[in-house]
């Protein structure tokens, strides 16, 4: 988006919460045979520098920059957070999410339950990055295989691997609860309970929610707005790129 406005005139300055630039697609290069994701990151900041988007990291965005900045449009790109769901003894027991994982911000324990509602990407990796580390992991997912959600060939290959990692992979579950040291889980097909014990860690990857701070302060303002990638709806990079490009081209 910010490439394109600059590349059409537009005077652009892109405010990045973060040190770096890059958001989700950072935390994605770090899972195995993602690193491509890097490459995302790598083109656009790229693309951004040749078009003379003006880039000021480090700043969180809130109603007094905005005020003093003072600009005619803005669009919003927020992006998401990880999705915490309510379940019993979510705060008793050792929970983490894959963010935090792949952050290397959780000490994460040597036996790991992986609770995987989309059956996407981010479970899958997890998994397997954390049996690279030696770690014994359990993949229980909302779903009839890990991976369902994506392409059939590259979620087979995944599939192999965690195999050969001693992954054991779980199908049509979703989390219930946790204590101290015990996953429950549930069997979304009859309702029976699928008991883990011994469980270190639960690591959740049951999607996300979209973090949008600063909408209503713009539209307070009476500032023009566009609302572009996961800050609308937590989707896919294909979806946010494309997004900023329209947005890009219609201010």
């Amino acid at each position: 988006c910010a490439a394109v406005a600059s590349a059409r005139g537009h005077d652009v300055t892109l405010f990045e919460r973060e040190a770096q630039l890059g958001g989700q697609a950072r935390l994605a290069q770090v899972l195995p045979h993602r690193a491509e994701f890097g490459g995302i990151i790598t083109n656009l900041a790229r693309e951004m520098e040749l078009a003379g988007v003006e880039t000021r990291m480090g700043i969180a965005v809130d109603e007094k920059v905005i005020t003093e900045f003072a600009s005619d449009t803005i669009v919003v790109a927020t992006g998401a957070e990880p999705r915490w769901p309510e379940f019993e003894g979510r705060d008793d027991a050792h929970v983490v999410d894959a963010w935090q994982v792949l952050r290397n911000e959780a000490n994460v324990g040597k036996s790991v339950v992986v609770a995987d509602w989309r059956a996407d990407w981010i479970g899958i990796g997890i998994a397997e990055h954390l049996a690279q580390q030696g770690h014994q992991v359990k993949l229980a997912v909302n779903g009839y295989m890990p991976g369902q959600m994506i392409q059939m060939y590259v979620r087979d290959a995944s599939i192999g691997r965690l195999q050969g990692l001693g992954v054991e992979m779980v199908p049509y579950v979703r989390l219930f609860g946790v204590d101290e040291d015990t996953v429950y889980l549930q069997h979304i097909m009859n309702d029976e309970p699928v008991i883990c014990e011994g469980v270190d860690t639960l690591v959740l990857c049951q999607g996300h929610k979209p973090r949008n701070t600063i909408e209503d302060i713009v539209r307070r303002l009476g500032i023009e707005r566009h609302l572009v990638g996961d800050c609308v709806s937590p989707r896919t990079a294909e979806e946010a790129v494309l997004e900023g490009l329209l947005a890009g081209r219609s201010v």
